[in-house]
């Protein structure tokens, strides 16, 4: 996956980057949002976008923040991320996007209205369609939403499509769910509104070695985490192997141990810890 900068998309390097990916296509179909999960609701997102990409040779992007917003605007009471930027990037690769334009959330940036974000992107990376959520609102206070982007799309010349919420069981699937299933270690809640089962990144903390167990500091995880205990989980390792074991959270630390019998490969072998359904 092709990755650009917001804050780079004037460099040499980024046009360069922009026009091999638009030397095929007639420019770019988008989707944008913090993306923190990614859950089956996104998957809606994603499907419109390839779908779009695929009928009218448009190349397949995102648009989405290094960090969840929800951690930079939200007080100290933030529960954590659901997933890092390693794995969102690789669930949207995996979905068939080719690149992903990366913003760095800064004070200047929050200014921006919306209409001058959306002037920026038909511009700089020729976005000739964009799907968003039912409740996407962006720019400077929020000052833009669906019935403000249709009016923009048909200023700037861009096709626009908002996706309808998407429901499981009459329970609506969000990121705030998810966080709620995983707190009170719902796992199975948990899958049934990502798509695909709860995963901790294991590469982002700083795991130190006891025999042939690792621990960490809580306080270093941005993902969210169960409350304390002790949970089965699989370990799988970066060549695809996987081994059981068990995480257990407690007071300000987190640990990762075999099962009986089994041995734990090197940490840098590791790429994440999946909790196992009870």
């Amino acid at each position: 996956m092709k990755i650009i900068r917001w804050d780079l998309l004037d460099s040499p390097e980024s046009t360069r980057t922009i026009n091999r990916l638009c030397t095929q296509s007639k420019g770019l179909a988008l989707t944008i949002g913090g993306f923190d999960g990614p859950h089956v609701g996104h998957q809606a997102l994603s499907n419109a976008v390839i779908d779009v990409s695929r009928e009218h040779n448009l190349t397949p992007a995102l648009v989405t923040f290094i960090r969840s917003p929800g951690a930079l605007t939200r007080s100290s009471g933030y529960p954590g991320d659901v997933s890092t930027l390693q794995l969102r990037l690789a669930a949207f690769e995996r979905a068939g996007f080719s690149s992903a334009i990366l913003i760095d959330f800064s004070p200047d940036f929050g200014k921006m209205s919306g209409g001058v974000f959306f002037e920026i992107l038909v511009k700089t990376v020729r976005m000739r369609y964009l799907a968003v959520g039912p409740d996407f609102r962006c720019g400077h206070r929020l000052d833009t939403g669906v019935a403000q982007i249709e009016a923009i799309s048909r200023k700037d010349g861009f096709r626009f499509d908002s996706i309808r919420q998407i429901e499981i069981d009459g329970l609506r699937v969000s990121s705030s769910a998810i966080r709620k299933a995983v707190q009170s270690a719902d796992f199975a809640l948990a899958e049934r509104f990502l798509g695909h089962p709860f995963l901790l990144d294991f590469t982002t903390q700083g795991w130190s070695s006891s025999g042939n167990a690792y621990k960490a500091k809580r306080e270093d995880f941005s993902q969210i985490l169960p409350g304390s205990g002790r949970y089965a989980v699989t370990v799988f390792w970066k060549n695809g192997e996987n081994v059981s074991a068990y995480l257990e959270i407690e007071g300000l630390f987190v640990s990762l141990s075999p099962q009986e019998g089994d041995h734990l490969p090197p940490a840098d072998q590791i790429e994440t810890v999946q909790f196992r359904l009870s």
